[in-house]
């Protein structure tokens, strides 16, 4: 069955660990073969690597010797700010996206973005087979966790908007660190906002298939014929409708109260992200973007205290 893959080049990224810039052959070829069996793909590791090192804008080169692997990339400004554009959405992104969105931020042209912007050379960019969007290397899958989840609680289908709330509060997993893809996994099955998991019905055993059947058909006739009645252990009809609404009323605030805290974590650290772009600006004596900063954390401030006093509202209810 279908699973997230990562891409040729994006599994060799993963074979570097933050801060590594160059590794022996052997470690490379060690890694690579650990990986790719946690993967299910058969592959010797020294032929994946050559592979890899004949690919265009490969991740990877033959450094001082032959016993030398190391990483191609070279920093800049574009890598950075694509960065930490994926990083705030946390959403993964097309090209295009990136590529508007760093036109937007800059001076740079089109065509020097296009030419500068090689994500397949940054270790901390990501792809996945049959998805055109880039990942942060950083971000881990959580579609094994939702999965096992559902099944043990007899889910079928998981509204997409409860999704954050059930990530944090009942599977445990930060949805600043996770990402849940379901179209790239069979066992689940996206449709009009929410996502449903795909499970087997348990087979009939053969021996009682034909008095099931005839069982089945006896239990309708007599459904069709008397009407059913009410026990005292049912609930009427107004108090499964209330219920349900409570139930929906709690789901729908817990999560605006997690989408909130999100929301201010994430402008929490852009207030301190600014802190030190007023230094850089400063040592430059561009004080019209220093001007730009100030405005911009002014607002933020006010959002904030918004986002506090909805937070403090949600919480008295």
């Amino acid at each position: 069955m279908r699973r997230p893959t990562y891409t040729i080049t994006s599994i060799m990224k993963k074979v570097f660990r933050p801060g590594e810039r160059s590794l022996s052959r052997s470690e490379v070829t060690e890694r690579l073969e650990a990986g790719l069996r946690a993967a299910g793909l058969a592959e010797d590791g020294e032929a994946f690597l050559a592979k890899v090192l004949t690919i265009p804008n490969s991740p990877v080169r033959i450094g001082r010797t032959e016993a030398i692997i190391e990483l191609v990339h070279q920093p800049h400004q574009l890598f950075d700010l694509a960065y930490r554009y994926l990083r705030d959405a946390h959403a993964p992104k097309t090209m295009e996206q990136i590529s508007l969105e760093l036109r937007r931020r800059t001076n740079f042209s089109w065509n020097q973005i296009a030419r500068i912007l090689i994500l397949e050379k940054d270790p901390r960019f990501v792809r996945y087979e049959a998805d055109e969007r880039w990942f942060l290397a950083e971000w881990k899958l959580a579609n094994d966790h939702v999965y096992e989840y559902l099944a043990r609680m007899g889910v079928k289908v998981l509204p997409l908007r409860a999704l954050v709330h059930t990530l944090e509060q009942e599977i445990g997993l930060s949805p600043r660190e996770y990402i849940f893809l379901p179209e790239l996994d069979d066992r689940f099955q996206v449709e009009s906002g929410a996502v449903r998991i795909r499970s087997a019905e348990p087979p009939v055993p053969a021996s009682g298939a034909a008095s099931a059947a005839e069982a089945t058909a006896e239990d309708e006739a007599a459904a069709a014929m008397e009407p059913p009645q009410p026990t005292g252990s049912q609930l009427s009809l107004e108090d499964d409708c209330v219920m349900n609404t409570t139930a929906e009323k709690i789901n729908v605030q817990k999560e605006v109260d997690a989408l909130l805290r999100q929301a201010l974590t994430l402008l929490e650290s852009r207030n301190q992200e600014m802190g030190q772009e007023v230094v850089s600006h400063f040592q430059q004596s561009d004080m019209q973007a220093i001007a730009a900063l100030m405005k911009e954390k002014q607002h933020n401030d006010q959002v904030v205290l918004g986002i506090k006093q909805v937070l403090a509202s949600l919480n008295q209810q």
